[in-house]
């Protein structure tokens, strides 16, 4: 039975490549997005189209008169090796292609310039323009910051593991498990689905029941594992609630007040020492209370007065 993946270029049956980059990077990530069809926009993510937007422009196919050519977003299928991609940039002359993959940010200072996911990434184009008749070696990741081209040489071990990758991420497929969270990864901390993944709080749960098989067989070995252990950022703020028809939040210097229609001032606290504001049913807050909550990157619950959420506001917390 064909699995269709959450993208409008895959193709039933067939694996795009840029599924197989994503389950290099983390394979729960290519779970969630490509089998489960959960997404979440991030900086990254948002500059990464800003900055193919050229490159996904319309363009015809490959010449057939295969005279020396660039072809741009250039799409292919690879039933034999399973596989489907969608070229960035293809530079060829005659029957020898060379594919070029697009990044947003710099190279990175590896020995290789490179990371794993875009070495896998390349490959897995390799064998669809291999299976298509065409001659290729060697592929090209161009760092659209840092306007580099870091070539990737396209050998025997890229490739047997770029297969074995491949029928790996088929397999969990067909099995329909998802894979666990990275342990304590720095990936995590930037993923915009960090948030539906829950890796901290999926592997503390699987810590605590490892341990309690450890405690039910004193024989077995203890597993010597670090789990980031799930703390509020901040012990020394609290929430501020404000609740009811007619109250408005104000700012006075460093304080935060609340004013009351009938009762006039009714409350106050230090902007330092809040966490959160929490306003349930008509409560109103003024602009310049807003900006600065915004500032400090204080984040602003907005509540129906039974209680339901409705939104939130929140300023810069990441360096765009």
């Amino acid at each position: 039975m064909a699995v269709e993946y959450h993208d409008q270029n895959s193709i039933p049956g067939l694996i795009p490549a840029s599924m197989l980059a994503a389950f290099a990077y983390c394979p729960r990530l290519c779970y969630l997005q490509w089998v489960q069809g959960e997404f979440q926009d991030s900086a990254e993510t948002v500059d990464g189209r800003f900055q193919h937007r050229w490159v996904d422009a319309e363009q015809d196919a490959i010449p057939e008169d295969f005279q020396p050519f660039h072809a741009r977003s250039v799409s292919l299928t690879a039933p034999q090796a399973g596989v489907c991609c969608r070229i960035d940039l293809l530079e060829g002359d005659g029957n020898k292609v060379t594919p070029v993959e697009y990044k947003r940010g710099e190279a990175p200072k590896t020995p290789t310039g490179l990371y794993d996911p875009h070495q896998i990434q390349l490959a897995a184009q390799c064998l669809a323009l291999r299976e298509n008749g065409f001659s290729c070696q060697e592929g090209i990741v161009y760092f659209i910051r840092s306007q580099e081209r870091v070539p990737v040489n396209f050998d025997a071990s890229l490739m047997d593991r770029t297969k074995a990758l491949l029928a790996s991420l088929r397999s969990t497929v067909e099995r329909g498990e998802m894979p666990p969270p990275l342990q304590s990864s720095y990936r995590c901390d930037r993923c915009s689905l960090a948030g539906i993944c829950l890796p901290d709080e999926v592997n503390l749960l699987r810590e605590m029941d490892a341990e309690k098989e450890r405690q039910r067989n004193p024989e077995s070995e203890p597993k010597d594992e670090t789990v980031r252990m799930l703390l509020p950022a901040r012990d020394d703020q609290v929430p501020l609630y404000v609740v009811g028809q007619g109250k408005t939040v104000r700012k006075r210097g460093e304080r935060l007040e609340v004013w009351s229609y009938e009762e006039g001032k009714i409350s106050d606290a230090r902007i330092r020492e809040i966490s959160k504001v929490c306003l349930y049913g008509g409560v109103e807050i003024t602009t310049p209370a807003m900006v600065e909550l915004m500032q400090r990157d204080v984040p602003v619950l907005h509540f129906t007065h039974g209680g339901w959420f409705q939104g939130i506001c929140l300023g810069m917390s990441h360096n765009f």
